[in-house]
């Protein structure tokens, strides 16, 4: 049964006596505290005593007064402990940390999902809040809300980020068409799904050497081509949609063997196509560039120095330059026979106010029209021109 508080002590003072009991207790032993990772999807599990030998409560250390200091037997420090209740640790602490390679740990009190209360009254949900945590610190249950504690996982050569934990799983299923036994490869980033497509070349050697089938093949339902599981009874494709997204048809698979290691870099390493081999991938985009460019850009057939940047439309309504062209030429047309009936409304009017008598020193406004907007379209050409040749020249840097 858990032990009333004290209404007297704040619940900051309570926290520090709490952590300061259990650290002296166990210091030379073992007390663990989870935490997420500021650079990985892992949580840590991190040792609160671990290289300590002293514990001090309020002790100055350089520029810094933490709530909790550890140090080892020569004074030096070597962790320190915040609890965080109405504001925020001093702050210069995390930069006197930072300079003399000392971990910082941090509890908040108030943090969200100790106590989800339903009640219209806030205050008191914020303190049953502060009561469930004050509570899990005396059973030994503590979670780290922050800290600067560095990423366990293995780093980058290059770039220095962690390297992702890939999975590839060889599992037993039954062919969705044939319904015989059929080994079939998935794999796992992160907690994110690792296509075929994605799979390295000792990913994709593991994967056949345990008795797995990998062909490039067409989908259907996909509309494309990718590395699949192929049966070897019917020859058909397992589509990832089944081997993945089906939330019944994991149930009926037998796990086999699994393949579990870190990277490489999503940011540096080389990602191998298929059809054109390996290529980098720097913004992320696991498809081949090369693929993207052969199937979003081909050349026009009615300008063979101009690339068609409408392909979907051309296919539709046909080519966006001829078209382009037809209907200015439709534009002019009607422009020009509505100016046509315009000005020999004029004239009539004209003539019926004069009698009839011609005025021969009326200007030509149908031929200052009609200069007019021939300038204009001429105009327009360029512009285009100059567009579609500013385009031209930034993919070609790109």
């Amino acid at each position: 049964m858990a032990q009333r508080r004290d209404p007297k002590v704040a619940p900051h003072e309570e926290a520090v006596s709490i952590l300061e009991k259990l650290i002296r207790e166990n210091l030379g032993g073992e007390v663990k505290a989870t935490a997420e990772c500021n650079q990985c999807p892992e949580n840590l599990t991190i040792n609160l005593v671990a290289g300590a030998e002293i514990v001090e409560r309020n002790r100055t250390v350089g520029t810094v007064r933490p709530d909790l200091a550890l140090t080892d037997t020569e004074g030096n420090p070597v962790r320190f402990i915040e609890i965080v209740d109405s504001h925020a640790p001093e702050g210069n602490l995390h930069e006197y940390a930072l300079r003399h390679g000392v971990e910082v740990v941090e509890f908040h009190l108030r943090a969200r999902g100790e106590f989800t209360g339903r009640r219209r009254n806030r205050a008191l949900d914020e303190s049953l809040r502060v009561k469930a945590r004050l509570e899990a610190m005396a059973e030994g249950r503590l979670e780290i809300d922050a800290h600067n504690i560095l990423c366990k996982r293995p780093k980058c050569v290059e770039c220095g980020t962690g390297l992702p934990l890939r999975k590839i799983a060889v599992r037993i299923t039954d062919c969705w068409n044939c319904g015989q036994n059929v080994n079939v490869a998935i794999g796992d980033i992160d907690g994110s799904s690792l296509e075929q497509d994605d799979f390295t070349a000792e990913e994709r050697e593991f994967a056949r050497s345990n008795g797995v089938t990998l062909e490039r093949r067409f989908s259907a339902t996909a509309r494309a081509m990718y590395l699949a599981n192929v049966c070897t009874n019917c020859d058909q494709i397992q589509g990832n949609w089944f081997l993945y997204m089906d939330p019944f048809h994991d149930r009926f698979n037998l796990h086999q063997i699994e393949r579990e290691a870190f990277g490489p870099c999503d940011r540096c390493s080389s990602k191998y196509c298929l059809t054109h081999g390996e290529y980098m991938d720097y913004d992320g985009n696991r498809q081949c560039p090369e693929c993207l460019r052969e199937s979003e850009r081909v050349v026009c057939p009615n300008q063979p120095n101009r690339d068609c940047f409408y392909p979907h439309r051309c296919e539709e309504n046909g080519c966006y330059f001829v078209n382009r062209a037809e209907q200015q030429r439709e534009e002019l047309r009607r422009y020009e026979e509505q100016l046509r009936i315009e000005q020999e409304k004029r004239q009539r009017e004209r003539e019926s106010r004069s009698g009839g008598e011609a005025k021969t020193n009326q200007p030509d406004e149908w031929a200052e029209l009609q200069e007019w907007f021939n300038q204009r379209l001429r105009d327009q050409d360029e512009d285009a021109e100059r567009e579609d040749e500013a385009k031209l020249e930034s993919e070609g840097d790109l």
